[in-house]
């Protein structure tokens, strides 16, 4: 079914939970089965190395058909899915991933690649061979780093030294290569434009009503495209983005009555019950 690697907590139980205590975490994984994945997010970043195999990956309404060797970066908060047909080759869906905590990007300055893909609004990145080929050996090295080693030096200074140079290397051909990014995914345009709209205005008034009356539709058939081309209700979709944003808020240190409003809440009790639903506590209870 599948392999994995590193693994004292399954890449299962991190899909799951959606959190990162490390700083970053690695896995090899290969399916010979197809898998029904809800859309979700992570708290954390995630890059990934496709192998082989027949997959797409939809984030935020955008849909990208994969090829080998195919990069696709996944942003913390961004929703999304991952699909493959197994019925349809003889291939296993064979990628490495990289989990990859905020705050361990920050530190060292590697988040330019990411920041990329939301600027292009283009997930996957796709090199020429050679550059393929060096980044697909940097995988390999922190793979050969963990399984040569006692579970008591998985995080030594060889491999933290190894993920860098990987990441930086990643980081650099995205800038220097020119028209790397992606840009033949499948989208709704109107559906893209509600999202870029509700991303600019978390704190301002998203009411279904004002939605539809913004973007001329129905409101009935705004919430049924936008439910089949992201998985979410665009009810459900404004209320985790901002619990997410004011997560944030209150992580660099804002009041939490202040994130609330910040973030589009209108009572403060209104906003303590949805941040208990949606992380497990409340907004006073966190801990950074």
């Amino acid at each position: 079914m599948e392999q994995q690697f590193n693994a004292s907590l399954s890449y299962e139980a991190y899909e799951q939970k959606g959190y990162l205590n490390e700083d970053f975490r690695f896995f090899h994984i290969k399916s010979s089965e197809s898998a029904d994945i809800p859309y979700h997010y992570h708290d954390f970043h995630k890059l990934i190395l496709v192998l082989s195999g027949d997959a797409k990956y939809m984030i935020e309404g955008l849909e990208y058909e994969l090829k080998p060797f195919d990069f696709v970066l996944v942003n913390r908060h961004c929703i999304h899915r991952p699909i493959w047909n197994q019925e349809k080759t003889d291939s296993q869906y064979d990628r490495m991933i990289l989990y990859l905590k905020d705050e361990f990007l920050l530190k060292y300055d590697l988040l330019d690649s990411f920041k990329a893909a939301t600027e292009k609004k283009s997930s996957v990145v796709r090199f020429s061979g050679s550059i393929s080929s060096k980044l697909y050996d940097a995988f390999k090295k922190i793979e050969s780093d963990i399984n040569s080693q006692d579970q008591i030096y998985k995080g030594s200074l060889r491999l933290r030294i190894d993920l860098l140079n990987a990441l930086i290397s990643f980081s650099e051909a995205c800038i220097t290569e020119a028209n790397c990014f992606d840009t033949s995914a499948r989208y709704n345009r109107k559906v893209i434009e509600i999202i870029d709209y509700i991303s600019d205005n978390l704190s301002g008034d998203l009411a279904i009503d004002r939605l539809a009356d913004h973007f001329y539709m129905s409101k009935y058939h705004m919430m049924r495209l936008f439910k089949n081309e992201t998985g979410y209700s665009i009810h459900r979709y404004i209320s985790e983005k901002r619990i997410l944003l004011a997560r944030d808020y209150i992580g660099a240190g804002m009041p939490a009555t202040s994130a609330c409003l910040e973030c589009g809440f209108r009572d403060y009790s209104s906003f303590s019950r949805a941040f208990k639903n949606q992380l497990g506590i409340l907004p006073s209870d966190l801990k950074f």
